[in-house]
């Protein structure tokens, strides 16, 4: 598993709003994660933030699986006055 190369495909599924490749990808990268795996570089351009890396990660793959399974939802009004 290669985080980086998953991480950039995360982040292109999402843009193409491929609901069913930005879960595939954000399952993938979260459980390598969770097995200690190192992060993608996000920000950081040495190894020094590697921490900052891995939050900002887990973070992302939250929010694109909320995303996916709807939990995330931009409230409108559609009340007429």
């Amino acid at each position: 598993m290669d985080p980086q190369v998953t991480w950039g495909r995360l982040l292109t599924a999402y843009t193409l709003g491929d609901w069913s490749e930005i879960e595939e990808h954000a399952e993938a990268l979260l459980a390598w994660l969770d097995r200690g795996g190192f992060p993608p570089r996000i920000v950081s351009g040495t190894d020094d933030l590697q921490d900052f890396d891995r939050t900002l990660a887990y973070a992302g793959c939250r929010f694109a699986l909320d995303s996916v399974q709807g939990r995330w939802q931009i409230p409108c009004n559609h009340s007429e006055t």
